[in-house]
């Protein structure tokens, strides 16, 4: 009789460790399902990732402190528009504008062209303020702009 309760403890006890092997199993397979990011959640951290890039690297914020106007004429202008574009993955849309800073004049807002083409679009716009770039401190430049990306889904 001895021997007999001795096996179903031990099938007991196999029974479970393979519950608690289990339960750890489910438990943190679980945790791994993959959400979805929405196009907003997609569109913000990838303009904030870009517009972070310009600003901690000296060559960019120099571009963007050079620029006289945001078009295919300034020379600052294309190589940060050419910057943005390497970014921006296939299947987005987006506008780069580079204004001054308080301006009475220029607001920083969307081209006539890109608003119409993006009506029946969610735009998702993020800017920032590049301020100065002082490098080695031999030719510091103060002339603060705004950065900004309007970005949308479809181009």
């Amino acid at each position: 009789m001895m021997m007999n309760n001795r096996g179903w403890i031990r099938i007991l006890e196999a029974t479970i460790a393979v519950m608690i092997v289990a339960g750890v199993m489910l438990t943190s397979y679980s945790g791994q399902v993959q959400r979805k990011v929405s196009v907003a959640e997609y569109s913000r951290s990838l303009q904030n990732e870009i517009l972070a890039d310009i600003a901690l690297r000296g060559d960019l914020r120099l571009n963007v402190l050079n620029v006289v106007t945001d078009n295919s004429s300034d020379d600052n202008y294309v190589i940060l528009n050419e910057f943005v574009n390497s970014k921006v993955p296939i299947g987005f849309g987006y506008l780069l504008r580079v204004c001054d800073l308080g301006s009475e004049k220029d607001f920083c807002k969307m081209d006539s062209v890109n608003y119409i083409a993006t009506l029946d679009k969610d735009v998702f716009v993020e800017e920032l303020v590049i301020s100065a770039e002082v490098g080695t401190g031999d030719d510091p430049v103060f002339a603060p702009k705004k950065v900004k990306i309007f970005f949308w889904e479809g181009s």
